[in-house]
């Protein structure tokens, strides 16, 4: 057993030899590598196929290289350099795996490279030098890496080394330029007593961001150094100019006008009340401030909701959520005199949970102290029961479309209006306690939860004496509601005309329409005025004169109108037409008539006679063939009647030798198709006769 034992030994020997010793002088590695071990056993390189597929010589596990020579330092504008000489601590040898040095900076003075403070590399072996970009100093050391990436010790620290510090020798003239500076970088103390006048200053060049507060006195201003030319538009506001700064004598004449004044700018809490009661009134709120409005009553919440793309202007609205009611805190001047009216749109986007989605519009009445509400009951401090002219509980469903409301007051009683007055000729009425009023609105009152939304409440007086389309509610003015005869003279553009009788005339010369649907022109002749007679009369030169023109609409069916003309004596040439259709084309008008014509006496015609069922042209007609018909087509016409007869006879003067016959067929109210037939070939004017019936 004892040589059995010493057998393996040997051959754990020779094994371990044959693995040492180089087998592949003459051989190739199929999808594998060759793994190279040191001594140890230590994996040190693969040759062939990698982990990820490639194939290399990949070193690994390689010893670390000799520590670096320290760095050389040295600080610049902006930061410091570094360089390294190319060699190794103690005079060591480069390894034959070094990849790169690496360079390290902290502002620590004791610190382990790492990488954080990794700042550049080195990637040759001669050395070299880099530019590290500081503002504080900083403390530099170097470290190698071999191609497999293990790293070597550290160099020693050097350090600190901060940037060289600007001096006026080291910056050319000229080469700092305003856009060089950091803002706020040169202040007062860096400047000296005079140093800068006013030609070192380019126009514009110093604006407000640049100026300390406080630092520009008005000691520091000359008398008249600023004027309008150096006062950047919007530079004044009224913030900056004090309480009766500016007096009359420093406008000038017509200086403020309407496009100077913002919307809003000056409301009536600007003006006295006589002033603010002369003048006419508008308030127009888009719902865009929240200080604006308080909440008077109600558990609900309410705020100003923005990026309402259907809002009347400005996108916002005020929305609320649970029963709440909200008024405005400014005061309108309130003048009996005065018409006022109220508008608001509103909308319910969500519904409550229980209740009914209502809302409640109008003025809350405010005394004259400014402050105590009176109601419409003149009750003292009263949030509810005021005067909602526009609007009382009237319910708005949930939806996406808004509901106008408008509501007009003028005047005062003992007992205010509380009910909605839409019309301005039916205005409601103020407590007689009411000096001020405020836009009021109620929203969902009673309910649980829900959604509504305000937009846009407008509070304006409607001027005296002013009637347009902006004063007269749509519907507003009716037939009851003007005088007899209080339109006269005055001419009446578009619109329709619904009543009794309408004349140009009372008597005389006139024409009248009655409600019946009769039109009855009158020649004004004396006995020629009698309802339903035909009378006309002849004057001292023999001419006649037209008694009557009626047109009478038909009993039934979709006939057109029946006329009856009267143009003579009584029983001499009265002429009768039945259905007609009046119809002007261009510069000509003419009677188209569409029935029966029954005349007594005689009919003259000056000129020439048309008719909406005859009509007649001339065609040719080509023969390509000597006697074989030809055709030709007459179309595009529109010949009245429901019987069509067609007349044709050939412009030729060789009836019966060359042109054997024409004829016609297909005839009706667009056309017919004429045939001709001759001997031999040839063009044939062939004129046409059509007339329908």
């Amino acid at each position: 057993m004892t040589d059995i034992g010493a057998i393996v030994a040997k051959l754990q020997r020779d094994v371990a030899a044959l693995q040492r010793e180089s087998r592949l002088s003459s051989a190739s590695l199929d999808n594998t590598a060759l793994e190279v071990r040191d001594d140890s056993g230590s994996l040190r390189g693969i040759v062939g196929q990698q982990g990820d597929g490639t194939t290399a010589a990949l070193i690994v596990n390689g010893p670390p290289p000799p520590q670096p020579s320290a760095p050389i330092v040295a600080s610049v504008l902006g930061g410091v350099t570094v360089s390294w000489d190319g060699q190794f601590d103690g005079g060591a040898r480069m390894p034959l795996d070094w990849a790169r040095m690496e360079v390290h900076a902290s502002p620590l003075a004791a610190y382990e490279p790492s990488q954080a403070t990794l700042q550049a590399t080195i990637e040759t072996a001669q050395g070299a030098t880099v530019v590290l970009p500081c503002v504080n100093p900083v403390y530099v050391r170097l470290r190698a890496r071999s191609t497999s990436g293990t790293p070597s010790a550290a160099s020693v620290i050097v350090g600190p080394f901060g940037p060289t510090p600007v001096v006026a020798t080291d910056i050319l003239d000229g080469i700092v330029t305003t856009v060089k500076l950091a803002d706020d970088a040169v202040t007062a103390a860096k400047v000296a007593t005079g140093a800068i006048g006013t030609t070192k200053i380019t126009d514009n060049a110093i604006t407000t961001p640049k100026i300390v507060a406080a630092a520009i006195q008005a000691a520091q201003i000359d008398t008249e150094a600023v004027n309008a030319s150096k006062i950047a538009a919007g530079a004044v506001t009224t913030a900056k100019l004090d309480v009766l700064a500016v007096t009359a004598d420093k406008v000038a004449a017509n200086a403020i006008t309407a496009e100077k004044i913002a919307a809003g700018a000056v409301t009536t809490n600007a003006l006295t009340v006589g002033i603010a009661q002369s003048i006419a009134t508008k308030i127009t709120d888009s719902m865009g401030d929240a200080t604006l409005w308080a909440t008077t009553i109600g558990t609900g919440t309410w705020s100003v909701l923005s990026g309402v793309t259907d809002a009347a202007a400005g996108g916002t609205v005020i929305q609320g959520q649970g029963p709440v009611t909200i008024e405005r805190i400014d005061n309108t001047p309130y003048d009996p005199d005065t018409l006022y009216r109220v508008t608001a749109r509103v909308r319910t986007t969500a519904a409550p949970t229980s209740g009914t989605p209502v809302v409640s519009i109008g003025l809350v009445g405010v005394a004259a102290d400014g402050v105590t509400r009176v109601s419409s009951t003149g009750a003292n401090n009263a949030v509810t029961g005021q005067h909602y002219i526009a609007a009382n509980g009237v319910t708005i469903n949930a939806g996406t479309s808004w509901t106008t409301f408008t509501g007009y007051a003028q005047g005062t009683a003992t007992t205010g209006t509380t009910t909605a007055c839409p019309l301005p000729t039916a205005p409601g009425k103020m407590n007689s306690g009411v000096r001020y009023v405020r836009p009021s609105v109620r929203l969902l009152t009673g309910a649980t939860g829900g959604t509504m939304q305000i937009d846009q409440v407008t509070v304006e007086t409607v001027p005296t004496g002013v009637v347009n389309s902006v004063n007269i509610a749509n519907g507003a003015v009716t037939a009851a509601s003007i005088a007899a005869d209080a339109i006269t003279g005055k001419t009446i553009t578009g619109g329709t005309i619904t009543g009794s009788t309408v004349q140009t005339a009372a008597t005389g010369k006139r024409l009248t329409m009655s409600p019946d649907g009769t039109l009855t022109l009158y020649s004004g002749r004396t006995g020629g005025e009698t309802p339903g007679r035909l009378e006309s009369g002849i004057n001292a030169d023999g001419d006649m004169q037209l008694g009557y023109l009626v047109l009478k609409p038909p009993t039934h069916g979709p006939t057109p109108p029946e006329i009856t003309l009267a143009v003579g004596p009584t029983g001499e040439r009265n002429y009768r037409a039945g259905p007609l259709l009046m119809v002007e084309q261009g510069s000509s008008a003419f009677v188209n008539l569409l029935g029966n014509v029954n005349m007594t006496g005689r009919a003259d015609v000056a000129g020439i006679f048309s008719a909406g069922n005859i009509a007649f042209g001339s065609a040719n007609v080509a023969t390509t063939t000597g006697s074989v018909p030809a055709s030709a087509l007459v179309s595009g016409l529109n010949v009245a009647g429901t019987t069509f007869r067609a007349f044709v006879t050939a412009a030729s003067g060789v009836p019966g030798t060359q042109l054997l016959g024409v004829s016609a067929n297909n005839q009706s109210s667009g056309g017919l198709t004429i045939w001709l037939n001759r001997t031999n070939t040839g063009n044939t004017t062939v004129w046409w006769l059509l007339i329908g019936s």
